[in-house]
């Protein structure tokens, strides 16, 4: 009788522990899933996004100032985070630009040398860099 106790205190054990393990194996599937769409729809945003600096204007006349300006050529609306200058941030006030829209960022204060090429840096809020050299 004890051996037919033991072996079906077995099979219940088991059967709880399978149990536990198929429950925390669909949760498991089910977090990577999103996480795996997350990214994925992520990374093809990136890739819809699209931008041209089409030009960079210098004042030397009103103190050392820039303005940048920016055409979005993607499928979505972009969002400018930051533009650095020689590697040092020069702006991040962040500038949302429609699909197909064109737009001149305000002029910025910079500390840059006449006649010496700058390097510009545009970094977009989901990560997309343009980095271009401009004479000053």
């Amino acid at each position: 009788m004890s051996n037919i106790v033991s072996a079906l205190l077995m099979i219940v054990a088991a059967g709880i522990i399978g149990t536990f393990l198929v429950v925390w194996a669909n949760s498991s599937f089910a977090f990577q899933s999103a996480q795996i769409t997350n990214q994925t729809a992520s990374r093809i945003n990136l890739v819809k996004e699209s931008f041209v600096v089409e030009d960079v204007w210098f004042y030397s006349s009103s103190g050392n100032k820039m303005s940048v300006t920016i055409r979005n050529t993607g499928d979505l609306a972009i969002t400018i985070s930051k533009i650095y200058v020689n590697n040092t941030s020069v702006w991040s006030t962040g500038q949302v630009i429609s699909r197909g829209s064109v737009v001149t960022i305000p002029p910025i204060a910079v500390s840059s040398t006449v006649g010496h090429v700058q390097n510009v840096w545009v970094q977009t809020q989901r990560g997309t860099n343009i980095h271009q050299d401009w004479n000053y």
